[in-house]
Order: C-alpha cells, then sequence, then structure tokens
C-alpha cells in the first residue's frame, strides 16, 4: 500500500520503499572467458543472503555514486553466496572498469538484494534459451536451475569463439540440449536463430538475453514463427548506447510537470533530470533497480501524456500504446505527465 501525505506536510510519500544495502565480502575473483571475470560475493557479516531466482540481477553500489547492475550467475545448491560475471568492456562507462581494476578479493562492496524482471515461468512447457556474449550470465543460471529440476529445455549459445564462451566447461557436461554458434555474423546468427525455432514442433517460452541486434534478431524470427508477444522474454546485458526516442522522432520536452496520482503528489522535471529523481525530490520513492532502463522494473503506468521512450524493455506495440513508462530512463513528449503512482 502506498503512503499518501498532504503537499504541505514533512511527510515521505513512498511508492515503493527503497530496500537496505547489502555489506559483501569478495571472496574470490578468477578468469573465466576472455575479459569476463567472476565475482564470488558473500555476506560481509557472515549472515543468509536474501533469496533469488533464476535470472534475477544485484545492482552494485561503487565508488563516486557508481551504480551498475549484474545478473547472478549461481547454479541452484549455491545459496550462500553470490556469482556475477563482469566483462571488461572496452568503452566502459564506469561499472566493469571499476571491478576489473580495483576490486579483489577480501574487498567489500554493497548492493540492493537481488531483484528479478527476468524470472523463468514455470507453465508445464520446455523453454528455449538464447544467449549472446556475456547475456549468457541470467541464461546459465536459468539452464543450470532446469536441468536440477528435470526439466527440458534447449540452450543456444552464440560467442565470438570458445575462448569468449563464459560458463562452457559446466554447460557442456550439464547440457544435453546446448548448441554452441561460434563466429557467426549478424547475417548467420539470425539465420542460426530462425532455423532453431523453426525447428521445434510448436512455439515454446523463449528466453533471450544479449546485445540489442541479438534481442531484435531472436524477436524477429520469433514474430515470423507465431510466437505470442507474451512468450518471448529478453533483457539487455546492458543498456544500449544512444537509445533512440520513439515520439516523433524527438527528445522530447526539456522540462515538464509530472502528477503522481495516488501519491498526491506533482512536481517538474528538469532538464536532464529522470523521473525518477524528480519524484524522490519531492518525497516519492519510485522502486527501480537497474536505473538503466533495461530490466523493467520500475514500470509505471500512464494515465494521461505522451511518453518518449528510451528504455530497452517494451515491445513496439506496447511503446505505440502509451499506457505504461519505465521512469528511470524515459520522459514526456508534452507538457504534462500522470502516472498512476
Amino acid at each position: 500500500m502506498n503512503a499518501v501525505a498532504d503537499a504541505s506536510a514533512d511527510v515521505f510519500v513512498s511508492a515503493g520503499a527503497a530496500p537496505a544495502l547489502l555489506p559483501l565480502r569478495v571472496a574470490a575473483v578468477r578468469e573465466i572467458a576472455a575479459d569476463v571475470r567472476l565475482f564470488e560475493l558473500h555476506a560481509a557479516d557472515g549472515a543468509p543472503l536474501p533469496p533469488w531466482t533464476p535470472g534475477a540481477h544485484l545492482r552494485l553500489h561503487l565508488a563516486d555514486g557508481l551504480a551498475r547492475s549484474y545478473s547472478l550467475c549461481n547454479t541452484p545448491h549455491e545459496r550462500g553466496c553470490y556469482r556475477i560475471a563482469v566483462k571488461r568492456e572496452a568503452a566502459s562507462r564506469g561499472g566493469s572498469a571499476y571491478l576489473h581494476e580495483r576490486v579483489g578479493a577480501g574487498d567489500v562492496i554493497v548492493a540492493a538484494p537481488p531483484a528479478n524482471a527476468f524470472a523463468l515461468a514455470d507453465d508445464g512447457r520446455a523453454p528455449v534459451l538464447l544467449a549472446a556474449g556475456i547475456g549468457i550470465t541470467p541464461i546459465y543460471a536459468m539452464a543450470a536451475a532446469l536441468a536440477h529440476a528435470g526439466r527440458s529445455h534447449r540452450l543456444h549459445y552464440f560467442a565470438r569463439s570458445l575462448r569468449h564462451a563464459a560458463f562452457f566447461d559446466e554447460l557442456a557436461v550439464a547440457q544435453a540440449g546446448l548448441s554452441l554458434h561460434l563466429g557467426l555474423d549478424a547475417a548467420e546468427t539470425q539465420l542460426a536463430i530462425r532455423a532453431a525455432l523453426a525447428a521445434l514442433p510448436a512455439p515454446a517460452p523463449l528466453y533471450v538475453c544479449g546485445p540489442p541486434p541479438f534481442i531484435d534478431a531472436a524477436r524477429d524470427a520469433a514474430r515470423q514463427g507465431g510466437w505470442r508477444d507474451a512468450d518471448v522474454h529478453a533483457e539487455l546485458f546492458a543498456a544500449p548506447v544512444g537509445v533512440a526516442p520513439t515520439v516523433a522522432g524527438h527528445a522530447g520536452q526539456d522540462r515538464f510537470e509530472l502528477v503522481l496520482q495516488r501519491s498526491g503528489v506533482r512536481c517538474t522535471v528538469q532538464p536532464g533530470q529522470s523521473i525518477v529523481a524528480a519524484a524522490a525530490g519531492a518525497g516519492v520513492h519510485i522502486a527501480t533497480s537497474c536505473g538503466e532502463g533495461f530490466c523493467g522494473s520500475c514500470e509505471s503506468i500512464v494515465i494521461e501524456g505522451q511518453p518518449v521512450h528510451r528504455d530497452s524493455v517494451l515491445s513496439a506495440a506496447e511503446r505505440a500504446a502509451g499506457r505504461s513508462i519505465m521512469p528511470c530512463v524515459s520522459r514526456c513528449g508534452g507538457p504534462r505527465l500522470v502516472l498512476d503512482l
């Protein structure tokens, strides 16, 4: 339930309480593929860690206000620790460089408890898992959980080379349904995805993680193969660079009025300020995890206004409908935006 405060009162209004951060001690760091390091994290005080489910991620809070989200890549028996795999990006925005260069065994970092906007459903059907590059991290956890539970599934893993395929040894031992695709260009990748889906007797739940072109290719293949949108689940391993707005080809108003209907709060979103930040300044916490428009945890219902979408979660149809928005990155194409918060 949301608390609602009088606008004149000095009372905090919440649309979702901010989770307490967890101090985590780095127990071990090791290379698991080219430019990829695996970090094993334990509770700094030795206490039990909050539970997680396959597809979940940790949002790490690093130095100088830097915060980044990384998928948990544990296997089902590893409940006393969290594992994340981080690729050292040549054009790092700070997170991967910090972890690779400044974090080692014995260090303590803090993180929000695991959040999951990419959950693996259990509807009795055998899912198909598609991963590209470091996008294997949540998919590996899903595959391990499915294998542990004896659930039938297929995993197609696309990597630049065997040297770049994280978790390949573990997958090769445990995964009877593994297909590895190495060194394919964009056209070859698209053909391989289409062939993988065409080989299925019927559409099945599809889980996809990787860079934007890979996800686009998978969604296109699924659409052509008769998949329902509800059966296609996708998550980027990072926020896309230079996401283009989808309303009228513009980046939205420099400033606009934000109305949070259920909280009874009005404020102005300034140029360069996120909706989440503006709401927080007015005393309303909008629960979010990645803060970069790719996890979907902050999705909010639009009551009035024209969203300018900058996320990588909503489908083209959902964007065109304009009924929801990811307030961590998106803006408004008009002077006023009313959200059901």
